[in-house]
């Protein structure tokens, strides 16, 4: 199955062309992908907003080669932030239940993109935060993402 035609049967009116589902403010932070290679984007924070108020909804995802990956820009300024992400990769595993057409082509890993210019966690590997943020395979490390979608 196509990104377009997963997000257009699980998230109908929602699927946008390129990346125009990411917001305007955060556009630039995905300068690491070859946009030839996108297949179309959804943000799924605004798509699942009106049925899901007060959930920790994740922000995007985006068609890369066919498959559907996942970026969550938030800050990383925090514990707090920490503990955030991980409730939003929690929600998003609950929601790809749902939504099994994105499910069927989604990649690992789920990408959390600093808001904060230069930010890093400091976590150490042994905390239970990092062991969350790995178990639920989310990448933080901005350089790592970048080298992910280099190929």
């Amino acid at each position: 199955m196509t990104f377009e035609k997963a997000i257009k049967k699980d998230l109908p009116g929602y699927f946008q062309k390129g990346i125009q589902a990411v917001d305007k403010n955060d556009k630039a932070k995905f300068d690491f992908l070859d946009l030839s290679k996108v297949n179309g984007s959804v943000n799924i924070d605004k798509a699942l907003e009106p049925s899901d108020k007060s959930g920790n909804r994740w922000d995007y995802s985006i068609g890369y080669c066919n498959k559907a990956y996942f970026f969550e820009v938030h800050s990383m300024s925090s514990g707090k932030n920490i503990d955030e992400v991980i409730k939003k990769a929690q929600w998003l595993e609950l929601f790809f239940k749902k939504a099994t057409s994105i499910n069927s082509i989604k990649q690992y890993p789920f990408c959390w993109i600093a808001t904060d210019a230069g930010n890093q966690l400091r976590i150490t590997q042994k905390s239970k935060q990092w062991k969350m943020l790995e178990k639920l395979h989310i990448e933080w490390d901005i350089q790592k993402v970048r080298k992910h979608f280099a190929n």
